[in-house]
């Protein structure tokens, strides 16, 4: 079975790396690690669609 996915783009708020990360349609929070850092972030929906607003998780 297949999921219709989209791509939460977001820049890392410590190093500033662009991250990707494949998420399930109508998805409103993911945590995922900076790829270069390892930071963990939260990851939310922006103003556009494939770039997504992050902040560090606690």
């Amino acid at each position: 079975m297949t999921v219709p996915g989209v791509t939460a783009e977001w820049n890392c708020t410590r190093c500033g790396s662009t991250n990707r990360k494949l998420v399930p349609t109508g998805t409103e929070q993911v945590r995922d690690r900076c790829v270069s850092c390892r930071v963990k972030h939260i990851v939310r929906p922006g103003d556009r669609p494939v770039r997504w607003e992050a902040k560090l998780a606690g």
